[in-house]
């Protein structure tokens, strides 16, 4: 994980825009994201402008929602969180060659970003 400098006790600001870029990314609107954990509609609005914060719970459906962890909400080095786990079990029904050849792939992608 990155070192962040504790960016979410730095910045107030660095939670709402947390949510709404890993939200973009993922193609869902703020007023679905609302609705789909039982909240009124510009619930995650008021969260990505910095008005308000969830609850404890509400974070959680949140992250469940999206299909993150808590952790992969927090870790800012990572844009777009995958299910890792889904990742790993991918991998280790390849051939030791299979597994180098994406292995290659994935250390070209990151070296090219």
């Amino acid at each position: 994980m990155e070192n962040t400098d504790n960016v979410f006790i730095n910045d107030p600001d660095a939670f709402g825009l947390r949510l709404a870029m890993l939200r973009e990314n993922k193609s869902i609107s703020a007023r679905e994201l609302s609705l789909s954990i039982g909240q009124n509609k510009n619930y995650i609005n008021a969260i990505e402008t910095g008005k308000n914060y969830p609850s404890m719970s509400s974070f959680f459906y949140i992250c469940e929602y999206m299909g993150i962890t808590p952790k992969d909400f927090f870790d800012i080095g990572c844009k777009n969180p995958l299910p890792i786990e889904d990742f790993i079990d991918i991998l280790k029904q390849l051939s030791p060659v299979q597994a180098q050849h994406v292995y290659q792939i994935v250390l070209d992608i990151v070296s090219k970003a």
